[in-house]
């Protein structure tokens, strides 16, 4: 069939495109950006280097995990120290992940996400449209740690590194800022609460202070955990009159405690303190404060700690008469509180209540009474605003007010509601970027946003961001998962405790915390584990220190938490639990006549140690040391007490060895429990 001009043209047309398009192809096949990356890092490299990696597309398929990745076509340089001031795409991976974590063994996507299988830069990383996991980049790509390793196996792998401390610091920040309050999460226990009880709150502060925290709980406590609403000035007030109608109709110590609390001052009343001719109470108060070790716990203007409330301005807030029931004992008011008995006289305790109120908040005022229907509003606004999420109230029962966390590190982007702010990724990490920040921007008509505000910076909201992207399904093979350790159960419970009751507020372990009682950090290798029950059942003073008013207060510790703490101080101490009792060695009469000399006369240690109340009152307590230390212990001390503890006063002396055997084994004899049996004599 002969074509027509027309029909010639037309072919030629086609044919002419069809070249265009074939010639395009194989430009771009030759001209693609991998084979760019390459041919420039073939420029960087040595020319044996460059031999022994010819230019082509690199792959590692995974079967175990259903994985394409090219991701290493054009990140060469990834496991290679030579690139680690390089820029990108040639940049050494940062850390040390890779030497646990080969490349060729887990490839890239299954920690930063993105398009495995893609060979351009936009598609790779997962940023075009319908990719729900685009490339997780710097901190937050630590969220995938979690798909093989459980949270106590991060916080020891990265035991002093910086490892994965973007998703342990959010994994502390959920727990500290108590997000199961108000959301669900699977296999997390919601805590009973991390605010004070409020169900006799109307017996301890007045309403301009209540009122006043209700709208913004930063201005008066800078840095606290308490979030700030989008309430009005009236709906404060509603809160705050149902708040204050919750008092106590019956001494609180019905709820539990030993010492009944009086009935509390309602009306205009004077603190109940008289001043000193000295400076009054407040200057003792004062002075009791620190020697009591408060500060290892609370803040009072600007110095101390910040594990517990700020006391700076709590004249403004609470009711003196209830500051004083409150200090004799605060298991009474509160039996959940964390709060110690300090175990000191009342007269003490009128002192530094006086110092805590300060002299100008000795007359309380008196507020309006509240009305009924307010009380009633205030009540659902309450429960609505979920606040027994974090604090008990006897009549309101908690419950969860905000969704399930469960899996919404795959929550998809399409079920996202982004409300009406356009300046935004499209991306799960940036919707929650602004939800833990700012969540009332996606407030519409339509959307009200219940969730209050934080305040959180950008280091802590990436922390956050970087945990909740780790909440996803599991669909790790079992090959990837990392066995469990051999830490016993207990450990992670008795560090638990630790942080709970601010142990470090006062006492060192290993090299973290304060410096107000004795360092911890050998506390297993030295002390029996029997002796440290009884005494953090019911501590008793041992160091007669002339800094401390007290000893240890008393925590009201139940047995479960005890045993749990020991065995945390065994595992710090490097000791092995359950422990192995020493056998009792045996001695004679004389063995013990020439150990008392030693001790009274020789070495004179009866100067700084007393035993059953005679001696000197500058060391610790010996009467009953045999029960309280370990043998072993005590040959280390006497034999070297600087290489133990540096600064300490006790004298390295210069024993024989029969004198430091003989000292050593009438120390076993001091106490309850004898760890030496001597022998009889007719």
């Amino acid at each position: 069939m002969k074509l027509s001009t027309r029909q010639l043209v037309v072919l030629a047309a086609l044919c002419t495109v069809l070249l265009c398009i074939v010639i395009w192809a194989i430009y771009a096949e030759y001209n693609r950006p991998w084979r760019t990356y390459q041919q420039r890092f073939r420029q960087l490299v040595p020319a044996k280097s460059a031999q022994d990696n010819p230019e082509g597309i690199r792959q590692i398929w995974n079967q175990e995990l259903g994985t394409a990745d090219r991701c290493v076509t054009c990140h060469e340089g990834i496991d290679d120290p030579l690139f680690i001031n390089a820029r990108q795409p040639f940049k050494t991976h940062s850390g040390n992940y890779l030497k646990r974590h080969p490349v060729e063994k887990f490839g890239c996507v299954i920690c930063h996400e993105g398009q495995g299988p893609a060979l351009t830069a936009d598609a790779a990383h997962g940023e075009v449209g319908n990719w729900t996991r685009p490339v997780l980049r710097g901190a937050v790509a630590q969220s995938s740690c979690m798909k093989c390793h459980d949270a106590e196996q991060i916080l020891s792998i990265s035991a002093g590194t910086d490892e994965a401390s973007a998703l342990i610091n959010g994994w502390k920040l959920f727990q500290q800022y108590n997000c199961t309050g108000c959301h669900r999460l699977s296999e997390v226990k919601k805590p009973a609460r991390i605010g004070p009880a409020l169900t006799f709150i109307g017996d301890k502060v007045n309403r301009t202070w209540l009122v006043s925290w209700f709208k913004d709980p930063g201005a008066y406590r800078p840095g606290t955990k308490m979030p700030r609403f989008t309430i009005s000035d009236e709906e404060s007030g509603y809160m705050a009159d149902y708040l204050l109608s919750l008092k106590s109709p019956h001494p609180p110590s019905a709820k539990g405690g030993s010492t009944p609390i009086k009935p509390l001052m309602t009306e205009v009343e004077s603190l109940p303190l008289e001043k000193g001719d000295a400076g009054g109470f407040a200057v003792e108060g004062r002075k009791l404060f620190g020697e009591l070790g408060c500060p290892g716990c609370h803040r009072i203007n600007g110095n101390g700690n910040e594990f517990a409330p700020d006391l700076s301005d709590i004249g403004n807030k609470v009711n003196p008469g209830w500051l004083i029931e409150f200090l004799k004992n605060p298991r009474a008011y509160d039996p959940k509180s964390i709060m110690p008995d300090l175990m000191i006289a009342e007269e003490d305790i009128k002192r530094i209540a006086d110092y805590l109120v300060g002299a100008q908040r000795a007359v309380l005022l008196r507020f309006a009474g509240p009305a009924g229907n307010n009380i009633d509003k205030g009540r659902r606004l309450v429960k609505g605003l979920g606040c027994t999420g974090c604090h008990e109230i006897e009549k309101l029962p908690s419950a969860y007010h905000a969704p399930e966390l469960d899996t919404i590190g795959d929550k998809r982007v399409d079920v996202l509601a982004f409300g009406n702010i356009k300046n935004i990724k499209k991306t799960l990490k940036d919707w929650m970027l602004v939800k833990v920040t700012a969540p009332g921007k996606f407030s519409t008509d339509k959307i009200v946003t219940l969730m209050p505000y934080y305040d959180f910076n950008n280091g802590q909201a990436e922390a956050l961001v970087t945990y909740l992207l780790s909440l996803r399904k599991d669909t790790m093979p079992p090959e990837y998962k990392m066995a469990g350790g051999n830490i016993h159960n207990q450990v992670p419970q008795g560090r638990d405790l630790i942080e709970k009751y601010n142990c470090l507020g006062c006492h060192k372990i290993e090299n973290t915390g304060g410096a107000i009682g004795p360092d911890l950090t050998m506390e297993g290798k030295k002390s029996r584990p029997e002796w440290l029950f009884t005494f953090l059942k019911r501590p008793h003073k041992i160091r007669p220190l002339p800094m401390l008013k007290a000893g240890m207060p008393n925590f009201n510790l139940p047995d479960s938490e005890v045993t749990a703490i020991i065995e945390y101080l065994l595992s710090v101490s490097k000791e092995t639990y359950p422990y192995n009792f020493e056998p009792k060695k045996e001695i004679g009469p004389e063995d013990v006549w020439n150990g008392e000399k030693l001790y009274q006369e020789i070495f004179a240690c009866s100067g700084c140690h007393s035993i059953d109340g005679h001696g000197g009152q500058v060391g610790p307590d010996h009467t009953d040391l045999a029960s309280r230390l370990k043998r072993d212990w005590i040959r280390q001390w006497l034999q070297n007490p600087q290489a133990i503890k540096p600064d300490v006063c006790m004298p390295r002396f210069k024993f024989r060895d029969w004198e430091f055997e003989a000292l050593t084994d009438y120390l076993m004899t001091l106490g309850k429990n004898r760890f030496v049996d001597i022998k009889s004599t007719n």
